[in-house]
């Protein structure tokens, strides 16, 4: 009996000792607030920071690591095994280490990559000896995958806004903004389309809320300032950076809105009534003039290109009360078919910039130097020379002599090789791509710098950002098999300053990004066009720079020219030639394939130099851009192991020029970018491009066939304050063939006869006869199913005043 007492009280003290020995000292640590944006929105499967709350209600310090985990959760279906079999896998993680003193609260920042998939998400707390102390699962909404725009207004306006997006068939999830709940990193407005200001004092947000603003709309995001009590303040916040210009007084008068559809002409034929312009009646509204802003519709809207994003600026109030239902649903779509936004794709596809393909391709690692190879080649030489010389005569056996020369080739070649492929990858690399983009202001930003590391057997590194560097690792393709090469393998990450790899084996590529947006200095690459007609159009590209520039393209609407190489100090003049209508990406990908020499055709390298392209390829094709590569842009550097390394950098670069060139005392509106209405069609057959759905599209360009008619408009309000002249023609790539052209007279209200067969100049007297309010518009007949026609082609000239 007594054995028995002493067997029980034993297995008593055993599992009370081993519960101890269980439960850490630090089990008090508590999951408890986690903040994922504004009102907890977010965009799944792209990383987003996330605000973590913990609370220590222990007496005792805890030291530890905050973690967050994705798991792929795969299920046996097959009906083999008598029940489903779960399993899972992690795809993802990333950690912190944290220190927390007794019996308090900390805010931990850590990056989270979320998704709705089969997968499951978790946020844990780790003890410094690796048990689990805390555990709590996250369940994404599906709720939250929808497009958010963000407002600074009040709650009645948001929901205003948000039943004329709902209206227009651009449903988004609208978010009132306040300095209350507006944060402090950029990252977390990623998920907005645009944000705008209206009646709101800029003057609230602190220095970085202001800063995360900015960097919002320079990595491409989307601003809209719209007239109200506190316009002036809110213009005069963003002087120093893009809002340069005059403010003056509030005016009441008519401001008449004109719809111009410059993405999809079948669209157009679909809803005409979208087409009609908005008379605005006896409205309050400012007058302004911001320099190198694109004036649409007049001056009343104005829009300023900043890095990658837009700033679209209202001279009136499109929430005033006096707009009814239709008014406010016609100005947004006005508005919005105005910036970089999925939301004017009625079709509900979203339209995304490639991504990080590039970081696929082999690191850039130099090889052994020259020098070395030399040396190498010549130790060789003399030992072929002189050893075997001496070696065979003593031996007397010189007939040996090829013999030994093949052998001996052969291991000096491996031996060459063998050497530079150790060298190679027992040096750490580090390459640095740097995405520049000037606007038609020359203003300059670099808008993404992305690092990729090259490092050797048996790594540990420690990567640390100098400065303002946000650092940030490149998730690269989310799929089924992610979790094989995923970047995140092997480290410890502390957002948004460290990086630490820990006993890598193999030599690895490794991939981060730096967040931080910085405005660097302009690279002086000159642009002038020196157009005679529509069908003939110079372009002289002048570079002032201390750089060599590769592969330049300049991009002139359907049309483009490509110089190879650009020397510094040099200049090159070429004929607009080149037409193109396919994808953008694709026309650059084929220019260096057929540009290359003989069989010098290195697939990756082609592929390398068109993705970083994509990358800055702007979403809207409204303006003349010029884009090229630098390879030996200034040096940058980041802090490895405790060493500030010299870090080989490049650039592409992005420069806008606006589609309206001043040449001496003219204005001129470069041809392509002002796209017609189309009123009426009649044609049956109808060939147009449409590719929404890709990542990259060329301008809409139509052609039509058969028997019909086609009316177009052409409004050119906002360009030119006077028109001098104007010159139309068709595009050579469609062709025009059995076909009658007319142009409306406004004096006679009737359709005048005329011929695109060759260019068609109006001017003096033409311009009051054909033009009323900055509109002229145009009648295409098909006579029969063989004919065919095109859009015409529209340039003006003007004066300044």
């Amino acid at each position: 009996m007594k054995k028995r007492l002493y067997a029980a009280f034993a297995a008593i003290v055993f599992i009370f000792l081993s519960f101890i020995q269980i439960a850490p000292a630090g089990s008090f640590i508590n999951i408890e607030n986690i903040e994922y944006g504004i009102d907890n929105t977010f965009k799944v499967n792209e990383m987003t920071g996330a605000r973590i709350t913990l609370t220590n209600s222990s007496l005792e310090n805890f030291k530890g690591k905050l973690s967050f985990e994705r798991w792929n959760i795969y299920k046996d279906t097959s009906g083999l095994r008598s029940k489903p079999e779960k399993r899972k896998v992690k795809a993802f993680t990333v950690s912190k280490e944290i220190e927390i003193a007794g019996t308090s609260k900390k805010v931990v920042l850590l990056p989270v990559y979320l998704g709705i998939d089969n997968s499951e998400q978790y946020l844990k707390v780790y003890a410094s000896d690796g048990k689990l102390i805390s555990s709590l699962q996250i369940k994404p909404k599906i709720y939250y995958t929808k497009d958010c725009v963000g407002i600074f207004s009040d709650i009645n306006r948001a929901s205003d806004l948000s039943y004329v997006l709902k209206s227009s068939g651009k449903s988004a999830n609208v978010v009132a903004l306040s300095s209350k709940n507006f944060p402090k990193r950029e990252s977390l407005l990623e998920m907005f389309e645009f944000i705008i200001i209206h009646n709101y004092k800029t003057s609230n947000l602190t220095a970085e809320q202001y800063q995360a603003l900015k960097d919002y709309v320079a990595k491409g995001g989307n601003l809209i300032i719209t007239l109200g009590e506190n316009y002036s303040k809110n213009l005069s916040a963003f002087t120093d950076d893009f809002l340069e210009g005059s403010i003056g007084s509030v005016k009441t008068g008519e401001i008449l809105l004109s719809k111009v559809n410059k993405r999809d002409y079948n669209q157009a034929l679909t809803f005409q009534a979208s087409q009609k312009n908005v008379l605005l009646e006896k409205v309050r509204y400012l007058e302004f003039d911001l320099e190198n802003a694109e004036l649409i519709n007049q001056k009343h809207i104005q829009k300023i290109r900043y890095g990658k994003g837009t700033v679209l600026v209202t001279s009136f109030d499109p929430f005033d009360s006096q707009f009814t239902a239709e008014d406010k649903k016609q100005i947004f779509e006005i508005i919005i078919d105005n910036i970089n936004t999925s939301l004017n794709n009625s079709q509900g596809y979203t339209v995304y910039l490639p991504g990080n393909r590039v970081f696929y391709s082999a690191a850039n690692v130099k090889w052994p130097s020259n020098t070395i190879i030399l040396i190498l080649i010549a130790v060789y030489i003399i030992f072929v020379s002189f050893g075997n010389y001496f070696i065979l005569k003593k031996l007397n056996k010189r007939q040996m002599t090829w013999h030994l020369i093949l052998v001996e080739s052969v291991i000096w070649t491996a031996l060459i090789f063998g050497v530079a492929s150790l060298y190679r990858q027992n040096m750490l690399n580090v390459n640095c791509v740097n995405l520049i983009v000037y606007n038609s202001n020359k203003k300059g930003y670099i808008v993404d710098s992305f690092y990729q590391i090259f490092a050797p057997y048996d790594a540990s590194l420690k990567i640390e950002g100098l400065e303002n560097q946000k650092l940030e690792p490149i998730i690269l393709y989310y799929d089924f098999w992610s979790y094989r090469n995923n970047p995140t393998d092997g480290f410890e990450y502390t957002p948004w300053n460290k990086i630490d790899f820990k006993d890598l084996k193999g030599p690895f590529i490794k991939n981060i990004k730096d967040q931080t947006v910085y405005k660097v200095d302009d690279i002086p690459i000159d642009v002038d066009f020196n157009m005679k007609d529509v069908s003939k159009i110079t372009i002289e590209i002048n570079n002032r720079s201390e750089y060599e520039i590769k592969n330049v393209f300049v991009f002139l609407y359907n049309a483009y020219v490509y110089i190879e190489r650009l020397k510094p100090h040099s200049k090159v003049t070429k004929v607009v030639s080149d037409v193109y209508n396919g994808i953008l990406e694709d026309v650059v990908r084929n220019t260096f394939f057929n540009n290359q020499k003989g069989r010098i055709r290195d697939y990756r390298i082609i592929d390398r130099e068109t993705n970083l392209f994509s990358l800055i390829f702007p979403k809207d094709f409204s303006q003349p851009f010029l884009i090229g590569h630098i390879e030996n842009y200034r040096e940058n550097k980041l802090k490895i192991n405790s060493k500030i390394l010299n870090v080989k950098s490049e650039a592409v670069v992005r420069k806008d020029f606006s589609r309206v060139y001043t040449a001496k005392d003219k204005k001129i509106i470069l041809p392509g970018f002002i796209l017609p209405n189309i009123l009426k069609n009649t044609f049956k057959g109808v060939n147009y491009m449409n590719y929404i759905s890709q990542s990259i599209s060329s301008p809409y360009l139509v052609s039509f066939y058969g028997k019909g008619y086609l009316e177009l408009e052409f409004d050119l309000s906002g360009y030119l304050n006077k028109i001098e002249k104007v010159l139309m023609q068709m595009p050579n790539q469609y062709g025009r063939y059995n076909v009658d052209e007319y142009i409306f007279n406004v004096k006679t209200q009737k359709w005048d006869k005329i011929s695109f067969g060759k260019p068609l100049m109006l001017q003096s007297g033409d311009i009051e006869k054909y033009i009323q309010n900055y509109q002229i518009k145009i009648r295409i007949v098909g006579k029969d199913d063989k004919s065919v026609t095109g859009i015409p082609l529209i340039s003006a000239e003007g004066g300044e005043g």
